[in-house]
């Protein structure tokens, strides 16, 4: 096992994600090429723009999220970034670290998994999103991931909160007509939808997330994403994860007025 920092900023001793005192986000699905790094980056992007200790686990044997991390400028709000090197002797959930400091943790999972490997990061985890990308095949494939993910044995006996993110999805195809109406039956929401645009391509390439652009170019994106985060945040609300509220700085509209305001 192998859990490599992406930065040169000393951190602290890492410790298990089992014992963190913060919110723990899983953003899986069964399918590569699912729209997780694009998820899982904008997702670290926007918690530490508004102040959190973010962290972001990249379990993904294809490192995208790690590139973005190299990427990142100096500048922007600081995100802990880890790649982790699964080894075939431990199991993946007993190799998550992160700093104590950590109060939102966000883990780019590896896509194929499974049974108890999957199992196990559910129960590592408070929360999951599942992106969905538009084609037929990906929405079938993540209907049936979603059925199995519900199945685990640690979903069942503590159900997680559980949201569907459909990236670049067309409202009207008829698959995702058919994956609402699944979800709608299993009451599981789908709070965002990220539009197809370069946006997301420039601030991959950049190290940034949308949260970290001013212009008026990516407004209806931020709304996208206060709309997602206005989701967690009630998720947490609710379940009260974290311990202590007092790290929750600004409400998603206020992050979102705020970058603007500096443009």
């Amino acid at each position: 096992m192998d859990i490599t920092p992406l930065h040169k900023r000393h951190s602290e001793p890492l410790i298990s994600i089992q014992a963190l005192n913060a919110c723990r986000i899983l953003v899986i699905n069964g399918k590569g090429g699912s729209g997780k790094t694009t998820l899982s980056t904008n997702l670290a992007a926007w918690l530490a723009k508004r102040g959190e200790s973010t962290s972001l686990l990249d379990a993904d044997p294809q490192g995208s999220s790690s590139h973005w991390i190299k990427q990142r400028p100096l500048e922007l709000p600081f995100i802990y970034g880890f790649k982790i090197e699964s080894s075939s002797r431990t199991t993946l959930s007993f190799q998550l670290r992160a700093p104590k400091s950590t109060r939102w943790l966000v883990t780019d999972a590896p896509p194929g998994l499974s049974g108890l490997a999957l199992d196990d990061l559910v129960r590592d985890h408070d929360l999951i999103l599942v992106p969905v990308m538009p084609s037929e095949i990906d929405i079938r494939a993540s209907a049936r991931f979603i059925g199995e993910l519900l199945l685990t044995q640690n979903m069942r006996r503590k159900r997680r909160p559980i949201a569907v993110v459909a990236n670049r999805i067309r409202q009207q195809a008829s698959a995702w007509v058919r994956l609402q109406k699944f979800l709608q039956s299993l009451q599981i929401p789908y709070p965002a939808n990220l539009r197809d645009t370069q946006n997301y391509v420039r601030a991959y390439t950049e190290g940034r997330g949308i949260i970290d652009y001013p212009q008026q170019a990516y407004a209806r994106d931020r709304e996208d994403w206060e709309s997602l985060m206005n989701w967690i945040d009630a998720q947490n609300r609710e379940h009260q994860w974290l311990k202590d509220e007092a790290a929750h700085e600004l409400t998603p509209s206020e992050i979102s007025r705020e970058g603007t305001a500096q443009g």
